[in-house]
């Protein structure tokens, strides 16, 4: 193995003498040929140049010093030239990076001051986690058909913008949730504080509409600023109410919001309210800021409708198929309806898709009013479940009324005793 490698080197070593003494032969003679017609351009521009050593001859080596000073220097050039363009694209990129980032990091002052306080910086953290960005995003993206109206007439009303977040804190932007103590709707209303805004009776709850819900909501904030003449405070009302909160400020000199949660002189749902609220009114308006991507809204997500006055009980659901379309689109236009169908004894305002108002009053007209008890007619696709729903009673009274089983399958065109409620 070993004799190998040595005739293996020496085969390479005898191949590079071999090129060396090429090179050496036709190098002089290849730098000495003048061309055709023409003087060796470095023998006339150094007449009397000294032989260099080593035997090269003047002018070859005169060529090979001039040609690298000529390389030299148009490298020097291009490589200046070259890191010129570079810095001048680095200073373009860092200056458009430097640009971008302040337009996204740009942060927009509230409306309502927020404080370096203790349970502010705790909300922004938890609504910074991964779970608290992906339930932030899914309770404004559920808030979509709420959300331009609610901002719309803060903005008529001329009160803060960041009170848009506030239904986030109240029922996660759902117009039909309900607390354990009762609270209803959008904007979660007691059935006792809802005088004089809001409507509830038999037939119908206002509450449970978005849009009305909205407007009380809104008279009550105003009410509550001017009463107390301070936006935390003011909010902390809603929750807690005016009159507790009156109670509480009596205890102590300092008449804000802060040192009545500090010295647990509201309950501790109404001291984390307005923090709460605060935290997700900061990440919301300013969402580039804080890196979160969240949906936003314009006025064309707010739903068009025309309104109508019905001075009779009809079903909302006759309507929908008179008006050719789904009932669910006039149960969402009209969720304080909560039989599913106007009262008997007084005029409501009903909402119709835009456009449809005509067609809407036209087959009003010719509709019978539906007694408070009447014979149904059972029609493809009805269920003992839809049917108790959409006349406000339910699948254990109709059943019990027309003696059948609750897991009978009703026939097209059979008639069914279905009990209004009173």
């Amino acid at each position: 193995m070993i004799r190998a490698l040595s005739n293996k080197c020496y085969r390479k070593l005898r191949g590079a003498i071999a090129a060396a003494y090429v090179l050496t032969a036709v190098l002089p003679a290849f730098s000495a040929q003048e061309l055709p017609g023409k003087e060796n351009a470095f023998s006339a521009a150094q007449p009397d140049q000294e032989p260099a050593g080593n035997g090269t001859p003047p002018d070859q080596s005169a060529a090979d010093t001039q040609a690298a000073k000529t390389q030299t220097a148009a490298g020097d050039v291009q490589l200046t030239a070259n890191t010129q363009a570079a810095d001048t694209q680095a200073a373009d990129t860092q200056t458009a990076a430097a640009e971008r980032e302040k337009n996204a990091l740009i942060r927009t002052e509230l409306d309502i001051p927020i404080p370096d306080h203790e349970l502010v910086r705790k909300y922004l953290a938890e609504f910074q986690s991964a779970f608290g960005k992906k339930w932030l995003a899914a309770v404004l993206e559920a808030g979509t058909p709420y959300r331009a109206y609610v901002r719309r007439q803060l903005a008529v009303h001329n009160l803060p913008a960041c009170l848009e977040y506030l239904p986030v804190v109240e029922s996660e932007y759902k117009p039909s949730a309900k607390s354990r103590s009762g609270a209803l709707g959008l904007w979660q209303f007691m059935e006792n504080s809802i005088a004089p805004f809001l409507t509830k009776n038999e037939w119908i709850d206002e509450r449970l509409d978005p849009w009305k819900s909205t407007d009380a909501a809104i008279q009550k904030l105003k009410d509550n600023y001017n009463w107390f003449g301070d936006w935390p405070l003011a909010i902390a009302a809603y929750n807690f109410g005016a009159g507790g909160l009156n109670r509480a400020l009596k205890k102590t000199e300092t008449k804000t919001f802060w040192h009545l949660a500090e010295n647990d002189l509201i309950s501790t749902q109404a001291a984390l309210y307005v923090p709460k609220f605060l935290a997700v009114a900061e990440l919301a308006t300013n969402a580039a800021y804080y890196g979160l991507t969240l949906p936003d809204v314009t006025e064309n997500d707010v739903p068009r409708w025309d309104e109508i006055t019905v001075s009779k009980s009809i079903a909302l659901s006759d309507l929908a198929e008179a008006l050719g379309i789904g009932s669910e689109t006039l149960s969402f236009l009209n969720p304080a309806l909560i039989k599913g169908r106007t009262p008997p004894d007084e005029a409501y305002r009903v909402r119709v898709p835009a456009g449809m108002k005509v067609q809407a009053e036209q087959a009003v007209r010719t509709m019978i009013p539906l007694p408070k008890d009447f014979m149904y007619t059972v029609r493809k696709g009805d269920t003992l479940w839809g049917i108790s729903r959409r006349f406000g009673t339910t699948v254990q009274e109709l059943c019990a009324l027309n003696n059948i089983d609750e897991k009978s399958i009703l026939s097209i065109g059979k008639s069914l005793y279905v009990p209004i409620i009173e």
